[in-house]
């Protein structure tokens, strides 16, 4: 079942890291290099991912509205641009989660069934 609202967030690899993304400014707003810090507690290597991707993800879901950002001041240090997640953002966010437990449980029942198999021709 493919929900055609949630298919910016979907399973291929750049629309897992916009998902993790949303998920990080679901906690709370942040900016992009400490979103890049972040990224870790997800599996992702930060090492490997160029910080101008993270940017560019930020700015192609604030172009379809599933965040915002502004430029926040503070005393003695420049502006930094502070992201947000939106509505939209967030019921994003859900529907991704439940397409995630579909494809969940599809993945499940495969490697059960590989394994069940190969047990059984001896592999």
């Amino acid at each position: 079942m493919r929900n055609s609202k949630c298919t910016k967030l979907g399973f291929r690899s750049g629309n897992t890291l916009n998902t993790v993304l949303l998920t990080l400014l679901l906690e709370k707003p942040k900016i992009g290099y400490y979103l890049m810090d972040e990224l870790e507690k997800f599996g992702f290597d930060k090492n490997n991912i160029p910080i101008t991707i993270v940017y560019r993800a930020l700015r192609n879901m604030e172009i379809t509205g599933l965040t915002v950002s502004r430029w926040e001041n503070t005393e003695g240090s420049p502006s930094k641009r502070v992201y947000y997640i939106t509505n939209k953002g967030i019921q994003s966010l859900k529907e991704w989660k439940e397409l995630a437990k579909e494809k969940l449980e599809v993945f499940n029942n495969l490697v059960e069934d590989i394994e069940k198999t190969l047990k059984n021709i001896g592999g």
